[in-house]
This record gives C-alpha cells, sequence and structure tokens, in this order.
C-alpha cells in the first residue's frame, strides 16, 4: 500500500524503533564497555561498566546515544551504573550465548522489554521484563518481571522491526515443537512473538523445519533488512534461512558446511547491505578430565568466514578471513557499518582488545579483518557481545556521497554542498532540516546551513528497500568557521657569529604568535605559498629547522582538523645577533638531610639576577632554563627545578628573550655551585662533674676543619665564640655559619656525673668457694663512665683498674674496691669488702710459713663475732679459736697432734655456717 506524504513523515520523524543511536553503548566480558560517536562513528573505551560475564548481555540507548541500561541477564544496570530497583533475579544467565535482548515498546518512548533465555543449564525458557525508564527520578525500574512465554528454549535470541505501519517488532527464538527440551531433543521450532502498540503478543508465530539441530549454543540473527535469518549451533552446524517479517514465518533452511577441521559455528553477523554473512567457527576445544587444559591458548583455535548470500553456490563462497589461536567469538554490527568481533583467548580468560571488519559489504579479503582493533584499557573482552534490534543498522542511502562511510560531513562557512539522494524515476522525495519540512521535492538539495537532513524516497510503484518499507538517507551537516592565521616572526638566538644569522629554530614557537592554538588545530610549515594552500610537502622536523639564508620566509597552513578548513600565513625566520654571558649563580646551599652536594634546584630565584646583570628591565624579560644546549635552542623541556648530576657544581643553559618583541637575546651556560656545609660534629654528650663546680669546662663548636675565622657562631645562650666555658649540666646548641650563609648546627649534651655513690647492698659476694668473685653495684645509670679496681689487704694492687665491675677467682681476705670516675676526672671512691676463706693445709713447724691455720677474710670490720671450731676425723672438738686470733699451732693439750685431716665448722656472724676440713702435715 503506498503511504501519503503525512504519513511519511511522521515516519521518518516519529519512529523511534529505528535508530542506530540506540546501539550506541555496549556492556560485555569482564566490564568492558565501548561508545559509538553518533556522528562521525568513532570508537572510545569505556571503564564504568558493571557486569562481568562469559557471554551473554545486552545494553540499549537513546536516540540521541545515551545511555539507558545494561543487563547480563540477571542484573540491570541504569545509566548512572547502579543496579535498578527490582534489578536483579531475572531468568537468563550470563553463560547463555544470547542472554538478553532489550526491545523498546512502540509508541511508548519510556517502556522497553528486556528478553531474556536461559542456558543449557537453567533451562530457564524465553521470559520478559519491563522497564520504565523515566521511573525512579529518571533512573529506571524494573516494573514487572520474568513473563514466561517458552518453559525452555535454546540459548539464542533475535528481533527485528516488522513494519514501518504499526511500527511492532518480531522477536523470534529457536526451541522443540513442544517448546520442552531435555538432552534428546530436537531444536526444529521457531517462535516469533510480535510486540506492538498493545504490549507483546503471547501467541507465537511458529515455524518448525526439517532440521536437526541438538545444541542450544551459538548466535541467532536476523539481516537487517529483516529477509534472512542465520542461526550458529556449535556442535549442529550453521543454518541460513528466508524471513518474512510481514508473518514472521521462516522458511527454506540451508546447512552452511564450514570446510575446515573448526567446524564448530557460534558468532554470526550480516552485512549492513544484508548480502554477506560472517561466521566464526572453532574446534571447541574443552578438556573436562583436565579442567587447566581449558586455559592454554594454544588448545583453542578460531577462524572468521564470509559467505557470499548472492553467489549461487552459497558454500563455496567461504573465505577464511582470519584464522589465530582464540576461543569462541561473537560478532556484532556496529553503528559505524563496521563488524566487530570478540576475543577471548581461552575458556576462563579475555584479552582486552576487539577485532573489526573494516568493510564488511566487500567480497573477500578487501572486507580488511584488523585484529585487536579496539583497546578495552584494563578491562577484557570475553565470548559474548550485546545484540541489538538488527534493523537498527539496516543500510541507508549514502546522501553525502564523498567517499566516507559516516553520515557526518563537516564545511567551511560560506560553502555549499549538494546531497543527492539514490534517482528513482516517478519518486517523490521529501527532505527534512532538524525534524523540519524543507520545501525541495527533487532528489537533491543545496546544503547552507547546518543541521540534521534526513530525506524519504516514495518510490513509484512501492518499491520497498527495507524493514521499514521506504528507502531514506541522513546527514549531520555542521558549518565550521575558518581558524586564525596571522603573518608571525619568529626570533632565534645565533650561537655562532660565524654563521652569518644560520641557526636552529623550533618553527612550533610559532603557533602562539600564528593561531589560537587549540586541541582541534594544526599548524604545519612549508617553504612556498602554493604548497601551503595545497597542504603538501610539509616540513617534516618543524622542532629542529635550519633555516637557509637570513630573514628566510616560510609560510604557515593552519588547519581545523575536524572540518579541513584552513587559513595561511607568513612567517620570518629572524636572527638575534646580541649575547649573553656565561653566568655563576649565587651558591646554595647544600641540603642539610643529605649532604652530598646532589640538590632540587629552583631555578626560577635567579630569573632576577640575570635580569639585574643584563641591565634589561625585569618587566620586558623572559628567562628559560635548559638542561643542554639543544633544548635551549629549540625551546624544548624547559625545567623550572633540576636536581644536579655533578656533586657541588652543575652547568646548565639559560635563554633569554624579550617580552615585548619576542626577541631571543641570548643563550649561554648558568653555573649551579652548591655550597658545602660547615664540617662539624653535629651531636656530643659529654660530662661535668658536680663535685668540682664551680670550676668550669670548655665546649666548642666542633669544626673538624678549616679555621675558626671562616665561620660565624651563634648559641643559643647568646655567646658569640668558637669556645665557651660551662659549669652547668644541660643542652647548649650553636649554629655555624659560613660565609655563604650555609649553616649547621651542633648540639652538645652535658651530662651531671660526680664520684661513685654505691647501691644497698653495694656488692655481691660468692666465697667459700672454688672461684670467689665480687660484683659491685652503683647507682649512676651511666655506668661506662668508671672503673674499678681491686686493692690488698696491705693497698697493694690485687687486680688493675677495669671496665667490668666484677672480679672473678678472688682469693680469700680483706680487700679495698676502688671506684674511678674515668670521663671527667671527678675522683676515686673507695669500698672495704671481705672474702671469707680457709687455707687448705698448714705446717706447724716453726719455719715461718703456714704454722698455724686460722679462716681469713674476718677481721674486726668482717664478721668479728664469728665462730670457729675444730674436729678431728672422729668427731671430738679438738679446739675453738677466736677469729681473730693468731689461729691454731697444731697443739692440744701441750702436745702435737698427729698429721691427719681435721674438720672444722664455721658460724659466720651474718649466720652463714660453712663446714669442711684441712690438712695438717709436719
Amino acid at each position: 500500500m503506498k503511504k501519503t506524504l503525512i504519513f511519511i513523515i511522521f515516519c521518518i520523524i516519529g519512529l523511534h524503533t529505528f535508530s542506530q543511536n540506540e546501539a550506541s553503548n555496549w556492556y560485555f566480558g569482564e566490564n568492558a564497555g565501548i561508545k559509538f560517536n553518533v556522528f562521525t562513528g568513532g570508537v572510545t573505551f569505556l571503564a564504568d561498566g558493571k557486569i562481568n560475564t562469559r557471554e551473554g548481555c545486552a545494553s540499549i540507548s537513546d536516540s540521541n546515544g545515551q545511555l539507558l541500561f545494561y543487563t547480563d541477564g540477571t542484573t540491570v544496570y541504569n545509566s548512572l551504573h547502579e543496579v535498578m530497583p527490582n534489578g536483579t533475579g531475572l531468568l537468563g544467565d550470563e553463560s547463555s550465548t544470547q542472554s538478553a535482548i532489550v526491545v523498546p515498546k512502540p509508541n511508548e518512548p519510556n517502556i522497553y522489554y528486556i528478553f531474556t533465555v536461559g542456558s543449557n543449564q537453567t533451562n530457564t525458557g524465553l521470559n520478559y521484563s519491563i522497564v520504565d525508564v523515566l521511573a525512579n527520578s529518571g533512573n529506571g525500574e524494573v516494573k514487572n518481571k520474568n513473563t514466561n512465554l517458552i518453559t525452555n528454549c535454546a540459548e539464542k535470541i533475535s528481533a527485528v522491526v516488522k513494519d514501518c505501519d504499526t511500527k511492532s517488532i518480531w522477536v523470534i527464538t529457536l526451541s522443540t515443537a513442544s517448546g520442552i527440551i531435555n538432552r534428546s531433543s530436537l531444536l526444529n521450532t521457531f517462535y516469533a512473538y510480535e510486540i506492538n502498540g498493545t504490549g507483546v503478543n503471547s501467541v507465537p508465530v511458529k515455524s518448525t523445519l526439517p532440521i536437526d539441530i541438538f545444541d542450544s549454543r551459538g548466535y541467532l540473527k536476523l539481516s537487517p533488512s529483516g529477509t534472512k535469518l542465520a542461526c550458529a549451533n556449535v556442535t549442529s552446524g550453521l543454518y541460513l534461512f528466508d524471513f518474512d517479517s510481514d508473518t514472521g514465518i521462516v522458511s527454506k533452511p540451508q546447512l552452511l558446511n564450514i570446510n575446515n577441521i573448526n567446524d564448530k559455528p557460534y558468532g554470526i553477523e550480516f552485512s549492513p547491505n544484508s548480502e554477506l554473512l560472517y561466521v566464526t567457527s572453532t574446534n571447541d576445544f574443552f578438556d573436562r578430565t583436565e579442567p587447566s587444559n581449558n586455559n592454554i591458548p594454544s588448545n583453542h583455535n578460531s577462524i572468521l568466514l564470509q559467505y557470499n548470500l548472492k553467489a549461487t553456490d552459497i558454500v563455496n563462497s567461504q573465505v577464511i578471513l582470519d584464522s589465530r589461536d582464540l576461543y569462541r567469538s561473537a560478532l556484532q554490527l556496529g553503528p559505524n557499518g563496521k563488524i566487530y568481533r570478540s576475543l577471548s583467548t581461552t575458556y576462563d580468560i579475555g584479552f582486552n582488545g576487539l577485532g573489526a571488519i573494516n568493510n564488511p559489504n566487500l567480497l573477500g579479503t578487501v572486507a580488511s579483518y584488523q585484529h585487536n582493533a579496539i583497546n578495552l584499557g584494563t578491562n577484557n573482552s570475553t565470548q559474548g557481545l550485546p545484540p541489538f534490534i538488527a534493523s537498527f543498522f539496516n543500510e541507508q542511502i549514502d546522501i553525502i556521497k564523498n567517499g566516507n562511510s559516516t553520515s557526518y560531513l563537516p564545511l567551511c562557512e560560506n560553502d555549499t554542498y549538494t546531497l543527492v539522494a539514490d534517482i528513482i524515476p516517478g519518486s517523490k522525495y521529501i527532505w527534512t532540516r532538524d525534524n523540519i519540512l524543507l520545501p525541495e521535492s527533487d532528489f537533491d538539495l543545496v546544503v547552507t546551513e547546518s543541521g540534521a537532513y534526513k530525506v524519504v524516497i516514495e518510490p513509484l510503484g512501492n518499491v520497498i528497500t527495507n524493514s521499514c518499507g521506504l528507502p531514506q538517507g541522513q546527514a549531520k551537516i555542521e558549518f565550521f568557521e575558518y581558524p586564525q592565521a596571522l603573518d608571525a616572526t619568529l626570533l632565534q638566538c645565533d650561537l655562532d657569529l660565524s654563521s652569518v644569522g644560520i641557526t636552529t629554530f623550533n618553527l612550533t614557537e610559532a603557533n602562539e604568535m600564528t593561531t589560537n592554538p587549540s586541541d582541534d588545530i594544526t599548524v604545519t610549515f612549508h617553504n612556498t605559498p602554493d604548497d601551503a594552500i595545497s597542504g603538501i610537502n610539509a616540513i617534516l622536523n618543524p622542532e629542529t629547522y635550519e633555516n637557509k639564508q637570513p630573514n628566510e620566509v616560510l609560510y604557515t597552513r593552519v588547519t581545523h582538523d575536524l572540518s579541513g578548513c584552513f587559513e595561511t600565513a607568513t612567517l620570518i625566520l629572524g636572527v638575534s645577533n646580541t649575547q649573553v654571558p656565561t653566568y655563576t649563580a649565587k651558591p646554595i646551599c647544600d641540603e642539610i638531610d643529605s649532604p652530598d652536594g646532589i640538590n632540587l634546584i629552583q631555578l626560577e630565584p635567579y630569573v632576577t639576577e640575570i635580569a639585574n646583570t643584563l641591565l634589561i628591565p625585569i618587566s620586558d624579560i623572559r628567562v628559560k632554563f635548559y638542561a643542554n644546549l639543544n633544548d635551549a635552542l629549540l625551546e624544548e623541556n624547559k625545567i623550572q627545578e633540576y636536581r644536579n648530576t655533578t656533586p657541588y657544581s652543575q652547568f646548565l643553559y639559560y635563554r633569554v628573550e624579550t617580552i615585548s618583541n619576542n626577541e631571543c637575546y641570548g643563550i649561554n651556560e648558568i653555573e649551579l655551585i652548591i655550597d658545602k656545609l660547615p664540617e662539624i660534629i653535629e651531636n656530643q654528650t659529654i660530662y661535668y662533674c658536680l663535685n668540682k663546680f664551680p670550676e668550669t669546662i670548655s665546649i666548642d663548636a666542633g669544626l673538624i676543619s678549616d679555621s675558626t675565622n671562616n665561620y660565624t657562631y651563634n648559641w643559643l645562650h647568646g655567646e658569640r665564640d668558637y669556645e665557651i666555658q660551662i659549669n652547668q649540666p644541660g643542652t647548649y646548641t650553636v649554629a655555624v655559619t659560613n660565609t655563604n650563609g650555609c649553616s649547621k648546627t651542633r648540639t652538645v649534651i652535658v651530662e651531671p656525673l660526680n664520684t661513685a655513690t654505691f647501691s644497698t647492698p653495694p656488692y655481691d659476694i660468692n666465697d667459700f668457694s672454688s672461684n670467689n668473685s665480687i660484683t659491685v653495684f652503683i647507682n649512676e645509670d651511666s655506668q661506662d663512665v668508671f672503673q674499678f679496681a681491686l686493692l690488698d689487704e696491705d693497698n697493694l694492687i690485687y687486680r688493675d683498674f677495669q671496665d667490668s665491675n666484677v672480679f672473678e677467682n678472688i682469693s680469700a681476705g680483706i680487700y679495698t674496691i676502688n671506684v674511678k670516675e674515668i670521663k671527667n676526672d671527678c675522683g676515686i671512691t673507695p669500698l672495704p669488702v671481705s672474702v671469707v676463706g680457709f687455707p687448705k693445709f698448714f705446717t706447724p713447724n716453726n719455719d715461718g710459713i703456714h704454722d698455724t691455720w686460722q679462716i681469713l677474710g674476718v677481721s674486726s670490720m668482717f664478721q668479728p663475732n664469728t665462730k670457729i671450731q675444730i674436729f678431728n676425723r672422729y668427731g671430738k672438738l679438738i679446739k675453738e679459736l677466736a677469729p681473730l686470733g693468731e689461729g691454731w699451732n697444731g697443739l692440744m693439750n701441750g702436745n702435737k697432734l698427729p698429721a691427719d685431716d681435721y674438720w672444722f665448722s664455721i658460724r659466720l656472724q651474718d649466720g652463714r655456717i660453712f663446714k669442711n676440713h684441712f690438712t695438717l702435715k709436719y
């Protein structure tokens, strides 16, 4: 039926189910996503996705290309990447090939249906849920969830616009004739459900066909024209069908054998003109006994095939476009007319890129497959990509006809351009700009204004070329002003006056003088004005251009990148003959924390110093600093701070320019000097003998070398001399400063010290043993400032001064311990001690040696009330001795006792009792 003009205008303006922009945002894989520019077709990756899915996913945008929501078939996320209210528990499955597809409700732009299918493990069937994108303050809400249509079906779903008249849409899936699937079920029936203005018609159109499909895995795709249906089944082969978009009937099955060992088809897609079919097929390697083998990339191989659907023998038209180690791959047509391929290296491991078929309407390898064409940042593609209503991608008439595949055309101000539709004799042409009807009715239209242009052709004899019934085309036209291009002079320094004005220029330094630089402006330099106008023979290395003669003239071309609009201007290369001297900067002080002569040096403070030296007003000078001469000459890699690499001295380069005329005044070296800090002993601890107060001791600023006259000294207590006298403990701090003002601080801690004082008890004695010992205890914490000596009872040195406070292997007797303060010679403190013991034998023969036996270490000071008894071997008391007496001479009642061992018992005054024996010898 022929459409009326009013209806045609309504159709092209109001049909919201036919818009490539609704496929502008894709979310898939491991939090991966991409966005298509609605005008240029460019693709950028998105890093904000929330779904992490092995296969199933779906997304939808509005007619302007703004994201509405996306899902993995179980959870729905809104444009803010938040879970929608009631948006969980949908009956899809992330491991289902096509877990979901989104379909708008005709004539209700805020209502969308999410159709879901489960996996062959879950068998949840075909269900749909309803999303109201205006609910929840415009962030969307799932209103009704999981309305069932089929109890069980394959992991496949596709959709296409039915017609422009009713705006209805077909949603189609594959099931059994009975709708019930088990492991032995034969998938042979297509179920097509119509979605129209009243909602989802639950009564399907069934097409039962003589096909043998037992595998529910693999994609189902309708062609953009709505006339073909392709079904990939991993273990059951690839089928091609005819589809009647008026009735929803699937017919004429054709098995397309894959002439390759990788004969397990998974991903499929039609070209935009619906004349070519693309398929990915794999070896479908899967090791259930050793799962780790599934994550070895070399175990998986995938091929990308093209079939010519116009060929007499479609099977033998197949061409392999790519073969490599990959797992299953989905194929999906994009709004820019390219087909994208998911990349999964193994069963579980994705890859952060997408492949692309750049020219899918072309036969053979000129279709141009590009592997890893789209970078996904840090996120990964896995097996699946989001499916869309096939009609979104129905090829439109190219009305721009400039050799590019996009519908966007940038033009320059005051330009005119003619949009040309296909010439169909006797047809009517309805042109609009920004949805406003234009008076033009011919096949071409001259445009002079920016806007979104569309044409719909009402052919003679009702020629139908797409699923909406009418040929149509569109173009986004945008006019741009010409960029600014100004004549300029670039003045460079002449480092070698003998070269007569020949030097090296960084031509890009002229960009700011020539135009207003921006990200969408490109400036090129040319040797002739014709080259600049034609945009050819641009100077290849403008950053290092050597002029051929003084005051050489070049020609600049300033081009707006998007539109190509350009202007030209002249650039004169002038050479300055002024010079600046080598400059030695005022020394800076070495860093306190790491005094190694390597500092982070701030260069800005030297600008004023240099200006004063050159006698140029600081308001008219610009000084820049560079690490090397080449950078200074070409004004590249300017530095504002620098960490020197040569200790204590570094040569950089400074460039002087005058601001008023942008003249390079000169370039030369600047020497940076780092002054060493005073070499001092920074911290020291000494002692003051309190017992010598008010005597003074001297402390000083601790210079290790150099003359004290080269520094100034500022003691915290106010003194200004190198050496000061003190007689009080405390902390004394002095700042030592050299002639360049570099300072270092020294701290002298004076701790109090006195002669030793003893603890209670003052010592510990281990006597009457084979290893007698004495340990001395003093009160002072800093015991290391004392030494200890042991004198016998005749005040002779028994053990000379030692650092240890322990004396071992001491003979029994009376001693004096001397404790000496050694740090500051505060004095000696004596301490008498007694070590009790006994002789092992005695010989009473009157030779003056060992003539008597007596306890040792007892005196009028130590243990004077000790009781001593001597027994023979039979226990008879022989003698009681006075502890301070001369001892026993071996007589009893005036008679000599025989040589023998005799026993003794000693009770010391402190209560200790010792018993042992000794020998009487003659």
